[in-house]
């Protein structure tokens, strides 16, 4: 790397610390106004807090559609330890890419009745993987995914899965529940030691959404275009490579409505997690970004 680009990197870098030291202060300045209370109900207090900080100063950081490719590919790579010796507060936050595989939402038809190729492209891989682990109950496996995302159950139908009241899924720990309810009712264990994250992204969408062309993870590269993994983790480098030079690399086609699906670009997508010491315990909590809004606030309390 030149000194440009050194100058560039330290630049970016000095700017997200400053970020996240101004969601420390800001935090500071209620700090004591919660240390009488519990420990549990001020923690769960300041995790709100830090929560709502941290949202605004992303949305200053990583402005909604704009290219910030150098700062998430910093704020990916390098897990922010922060702390003030006064209060004895600390904060430690590490972000990942989101939208690093389809949309589970995408498995609705009437959901992407404007790009087909959203449904296909979804479907396909899912037949993929459960052919590739040989799921024991692939149709039924599949009708419980749909039957949560359309909110439409079947009648007289022996078994619907305990989140019947839900519509859509809109989180990695719900879709882990299906798969829960699936393996335990077809006595199928091979669907729980399925790597699903690495195919699919668990988020609330809109028919404007995309797949990340530059995070995608090689397991979903090589499910969706029928390539072999070896040859995909060969040539595929995560945050620098891009989908459409990679096929081109390859002598693949481009898929239809390619730009209605896959972004060229890094995308203002990603899931942050955030630990924070308070009062001699650690606490955590976790979200998803996305251009600007948030969703799947979790605030997981005191760790172990």
């Amino acid at each position: 790397m030149d000194k440009r680009k050194q100058g560039i990197a330290l630049l970016i870098t000095l700017m997200v610390i400053a970020s996240i030291m101004s969601i420390i202060a800001v935090s500071f300045t209620y700090l004591e106004k919660v240390q009488k209370d519990a420990g549990a109900t001020s923690a769960i207090i300041q995790g709100d807090l830090l929560y709502n900080n941290t949202m605004a100063k992303l949305k200053q950081f990583f402005p909604s559609k704009s290219d910030n490719s150098d700062k998430l590919e910093l704020i990916y790579r390098t897990p922010l330890p922060l702390s003030e010796g006064k209060s004895g507060f600390s904060l430690n936050i590490s972000c990942q890419p989101l939208m690093i595989g389809a949309p589970i939402s995408w498995l609705d038809e009437g959901f992407n009745k404007s790009v087909p190729e959203k449904t296909i492209l979804t479907k396909n891989i899912l037949q993929n993987i459960m052919e590739q682990y040989e799921i024991e109950e692939p149709n039924k496996l599949e009708e419980l995914l749909l039957q949560t995302i359309t909110g439409k159950y079947l009648q007289n139908e022996e078994y619907t899965p305990r989140i019947k009241t839900q519509k859509g899924i809109i989180s990695k720990k719900q879709f882990e529940r299906i798969i829960t309810d699936y393996a335990l009712q077809y006595d199928d264990p091979k669907a729980l030691n399925i790597s699903w994250d690495k195919y699919f992204s668990f988020t609330k969408v809109d028919r404007k959404t995309k797949i990340d062309g530059v995070y995608l993870s090689a397991e979903f590269i090589s499910a969706a275009f029928d390539i072999p993994i070896e040859i995909v983790q060969d040539s595929w480098i995560v945050g620098q490579s891009t989908l459409v030079s990679f096929l081109r690399d390859n002598s693949i086609s481009l898929p239809n409505n390619m730009k209605k699906i896959y972004s060229n670009k890094a995308l203002n997508a990603m899931h942050c997690e955030q630990i924070f010491a308070y009062k001699g315990r650690q606490y955590e909590f976790n979200f998803d970004y996305i251009e600007g809004r948030s969703s799947n606030f979790e605030f997981n309390g005191q760790k172990q």
